[in-house]
């Protein structure tokens, strides 16, 4: 009989089994697909094959670069702010939409409404409070109460983002200019690690062994105008464009003259392309730029390159200087005295990709206390020093050597006239509309030139309806003092009648509409 002072005792066993599967009975078995003739692409033959048949297109050493991520917005970097400001005049928001801009703290501030006032604020239990007897929990981990805050997520493209960290680039180069930063920009705060990878960078490579050498300010080069609004051409070549001149790279390619002409051999191909682009753009790509044919001209002699720099450019000192124009000056058929180059090259375009200006930039050093600078710098150079000007790609040329023109000296373009040997050049003055072409991206970016711009534009209108005027008067004939060629009702139901000035002084041929006259 069991003694009555005994007492229960439970015994707790925890058991665990291991549930692994056997291993296969058999080997597995695979799929015998027959792979054709693909065995003859993974031979070593055709990849050498393929390797001489394909040229490679690869853009080394000074070609590469470095990639630099400017931040798309214009005007910024000098000093126009209007495209990352909030309009002067910002559009009615609907009643419903006018909740949904309200900060975190404007809300905070408005509290709890009449009508939830059962609502409160979510409060989180901490387990650090909580003791636990049991044996089997005494020593688990306590679990940390999950926050429910997190950061909001930031746009990268957003325009107050892109420019606190455009104000925190500036504060990393030029801590001095911290205290007269604009106060309407957000600072934030430069961290121990930024400032020593400002203050020892290290290359993108990651190699510990490669240390800058020196500091260049990324800035516009307003002085650098074209044609086609302050936008370039990369121009690149299959082979050296001119070949050694006494065992020295010939400098005449630095000065040489680029002529386009129609390709008629691929003008058909693009025609249809681009039609068919126009037809349906979701299901064809665009064609790109028309093709050309670009001829190169260069001076005559190569020793005349260093005059043809001073010669050609408008702030050399000694632009004017006759001893250095008259060496190179030659008589032209009319007469003239001009500078001679002759023809080296025809090139075809292998490939013309239009690209964005935005993001293909140009990158050029320039110290204008060099010694191996070409011209001497201009005052605005001197000024700001040491800097990296860019300059913007609007278009990636590939050219090729078009040996049929080569061998053919009496090539034609479509307009049946023989392609010169010789062309004869002489700088002019430019006119309006030419000036404000090629000012145009200072136009864009230069406060300082605002005032004068609008001149330009203004010139370069009234020349523009001035050519228009002019063409009309050609194309109606002249007119007798005081009359227009165009009847009151087109004037009264067309507000956009073309109406010709008189400037015959009087004079015009007579025309069957005129009324017969007796003579007296």
């Amino acid at each position: 009989m069991a003694d009555k002072g005994a007492f229960r005792q439970d015994l707790i066993v925890s058991s665990r089994y291991q549930n692994r599967l056997p291993p296969p009975p058999f080997a597995p078995k695979f799929l015998e697909i027959d792979t054709g003739g693909i065995d003859q692409y993974l031979t070593t033959s055709f990849a050498s094959s393929l390797a001489r048949r394909e040229e490679p297109n690869i853009d080394v050493d000074a070609e590469g670069g470095m990639p630099i991520d400017m931040i798309g917005i214009p005007g910024y970097l000098a000093g126009d702010e209007s495209a990352i400001m909030a309009p002067e005049r910002p559009p009615i928001l609907d009643p419903a939409d006018q909740e949904l801009m309200l900060s975190v703290d404007q809300i905070k501030k408005q509290g709890a409404g009449n009508n939830v006032s059962f609502l409160r604020k979510t409060q989180y239990l901490s387990t650090s409070s909580i003791r636990s007897t049991d044996p089997f929990t005494k020593n688990a981990r306590s679990r940390q109460p999950v926050s429910m805050k997190t950061a909001p997520p930031v746009d990268r493209d957003d325009k107050e983002n892109v420019k606190r960290h455009v104000q925190k680039g500036f504060d990393l180069a030029y801590p001095d200019s911290i205290p007269y930063n604009v106060s309407e920009v957000t600072q934030i705060q430069r961290t121990k690690q930024e400032r020593e990878a400002w203050e020892h960078p290290i290359h993108p490579s990651g190699d510990q062994s490669i240390r800058p050498v020196d500091y260049y300010p990324v800035l516009p080069d307003f002085e650098a105008t074209t044609d086609e609004g302050g936008t370039f051409q990369r121009i690149k070549f299959d082979k050296a464009p001119l070949p050694a001149h006494h065992g020295k790279r010939d400098d005449r390619i630095d000065v040489a003259t680029f002529q386009t002409l129609p390709n008629p051999a691929l003008a058909a191909e693009w025609q249809a392309k681009l039609e068919a682009y126009e037809r349906d753009p979701n299901a064809y790509d665009h064609p790109g730029p028309e093709p050309h044919t670009f001829v190169m001209a260069t001076p005559s002699d190569p020793s005349h390159v260093p005059l043809v720099r001073k010669f050609l450019y408008d702030g050399h000192p000694d632009k004017d200087d006759p001893a250095v124009s008259n060496p190179m000056l030659a008589e032209s058929l009319s007469g003239e005295m001009r500078v001679p180059f002759e023809r080296k090259r025809v090139y075809a375009s292998n490939k013309q990709e239009a690209v964005d200006q935005r993001r293909f930039l140009a990158l050029g050093l320039y110290d204008p206390n060099s010694s191996g600078n070409l011209v001497p710098p201009s005052d605005i150079k001197r000024k700001q020093g040491k800097a990296a000007y860019y300059y913007p790609v609007a278009e990636m040329i590939r050219l090729r050597p078009d040996r049929s023109k080569i061998a053919n000296p009496s090539f034609q373009t479509d307009s049946d006239t023989p392609l010169a040997d010789l062309f004869m050049y002489m700088p002019r003055q430019l006119d309006s509309r030419e000036a404000y072409d090629r000012l145009q991206m200072r136009g864009r970016y230069d406060y300082a030139f605002e005032n004068e711009y609008e001149e330009l534009r203004a010139a370069a209108l009234a020349q523009e309806e001035a050519q228009q005027a002019e063409d009309i008067v050609q194309e109606q004939g002249t007119l007798e003092k005081g009359q227009a060629d165009v009847s009151m009702d087109e004037v009264l139901n067309g507000e956009e009648a073309e109406v010709a000035l008189d400037r015959s002084g009087g004079q015009r041929p007579a025309r069957d509409d005129d009324d017969a006259m007796d003579d007296d």
